[in-house]
């Protein structure tokens, strides 16, 4: 694919107010699937392309390419979000939700980098909205950290220890987000917090007798055999 960069735009700023369009609960489900398609295809046209961006050392394309997969990646996952919970797949529907979140929030921090109109209008804005669709839709979650001593870690772009090479983690480099890999690490404690850097470290479940009570739909379900050792 050499598909100009312009019609790349173009045709995410079309899609995504289609997406948008269809990204709410009592939308027609499928609707939504259909759209999850397209989205899915025109992922694959954006990935090919920063696949040739990159093989030519275009650093620039390669970067705002991965800026619109982040967008598009955005308001995908919450479409899934919405299909999820209509489905009654209220953890699947949550960690899409967790996945827009994220994705949106590096498609900021990147739109800094890069500069120039954003791929979906106000990013911002589209944040705060999921950052309420979470206290709105779903119930309180109780999640945990860990806490220790980090004695090595490496930069994802270079492999190198992060501390002695000169990238900068969530900048954008070829095509790729920068971020450390943790490989060395005292954990001390674990923690419930109320603002976790990984939303997926949650309590899932409590006991309740000889079963054991979901915090996200409320069920009872049986307690898990314990593995084989």
């Amino acid at each position: 694919m050499n598909e100009p960069l312009s019609d790349i735009r173009a045709r995410l700023t079309d899609l995504a107010h289609e997406i948008q369009t269809l990204a709410f609960i009592p939308r027609d489900i499928r609707l939504q699937r259909d759209a999850v398609f397209v989205s899915e295809a025109f992922a694959e046209d954006l990935a090919n392309a920063k696949q040739i961006a990159v093989s030519e050392q275009d650093e620039p394309t390669a970067n705002e390419l991965l800026w619109l997969e982040l967008a598009l990646a955005t308001i995908t996952s919450q479409l899934r979000m919405c299909i999820a919970l209509k489905e009654d797949a209220a953890e699947a529907a949550w960690d899409h939700l967790v996945d827009a979140q994220a994705a949106c929030s590096s498609a900021i921090r990147l739109q800094n980098q890069i500069g120039g109109p954003a791929p979906i209008d106000h990013l911002e804005n589209h944040h705060s909205w999921l950052l309420e669709i979470e206290t709105v839709i779903f119930p309180p979650q109780s999640f945990m950290s860990i806490g220790g001593t980090v004695s090595q870690r490496e930069c994802s772009i270079c492999g190198r220890s992060y501390a002695a090479c000169d990238h900068v983690r969530g900048r954008a480099y070829m095509g790729r987000l920068c971020h450390t890999i943790i490989s060395m690490m005292e954990v001390v404690e674990v923690s419930l917090v109320t603002s976790p850097a990984n939303k997926r470290a949650r309590v899932t479940h409590f006991s309740e007798g000889s079963m054991r009570r979901n915090k996200m739909t409320w069920r009872l379900e049986d307690t898990p055999d314990p593995p084989a050792i």
